[in-house]
């Protein structure tokens, strides 16, 4: 990354696209403390104005504050134990969302919630994970690629619950490749477009897709990157 300066409005969803390998996750691991201190990372991040600075104070954000929905699902949960005992304990440690409210709103379905991780299909683990996310009720919820492993109907159902809780005046950053969903639902209010490591442009969609640049037009065009 370099020079990646991005806002993410309250109320709103913020889409972040680009081609393979040009930093969209490692902003989202940048935002949310996930680099480790020796990735040399410079700049700032601002939470309601205030700067974030320090490992801890991101652990204590990440608590409520920001929230993440990570590429791999699987990866927000512990190997050892099933993913219904690992969302009791968020409900029990944050107590804001209810389990069952969380898995409604992310279409988990709660028979699975006796299995361990490993055991789901990546499409299950996804919206397992998406509950997990909401459960502590942050403020801002950054999801990467959530709709990457599931069909058209479940991405769709995701895609609305990810716009009702911007609605309710969260932050939603949502890094994605899903242009033809963004283009036909119109859920996201703004897009943001990097390459190699930077955003080149924002705007909203209709803005976007008449940009004369070719790398913007090629994420517009029915065959995109």
């Amino acid at each position: 990354m370099d020079g990646v300066d991005l806002v993410v409005p309250d109320g709103k969803i913020t889409a972040l696209l680009g081609e393979s390998g040009c930093g969209k996750s490692m902003a989202a691991a940048a935002l949310t403390g996930s680099l480790p201190d020796s990735a040399g990372i410079t700049g700032e991040v601002r939470v309601d104005g205030e700067p974030v600075r320090e490992r801890r104070q991101w652990l204590r954000l990440r608590g409520g504050t920001v929230g993440l929905l990570p590429q791999a699902g699987v990866t927000a949960f512990h190997a050892e134990d099933t993913v219904g005992e690992q969302l009791r304990a968020l409900e029990d440690r944050y107590g804001r969302w209810s389990v069952e409210r969380a898995c409604a709103a992310a279409g988990y379905p709660a028979e699975l919630a006796d299995l361990y991780p490993k055991q789901h299909s990546g499409g299950q683990i996804q919206r397992a994970a998406l509950a997990a996310a909401l459960l502590p009720e942050p403020r801002v919820l950054i999801a990467d690629e959530p709709t990457a492993s599931l069909d058209m109907e479940t991405a769709y159902g995701v895609w609305v619950t990810l716009r009702r809780y911007a609605d309710a005046g969260a932050a939603v950053l949502v890094i994605t490749h899903d242009v033809p969903m963004l283009t036909a639902t119109r859920v996201a209010d703004r897009v943001a477009l990097m390459r190699e490591g930077r955003v080149i442009a924002t705007g909203d969609l209709a803005g976007l897709a008449a940009l004369e640049d070719s790398y913007v037009r090629g994420f517009f065009q029915p065959t995109g990157f």
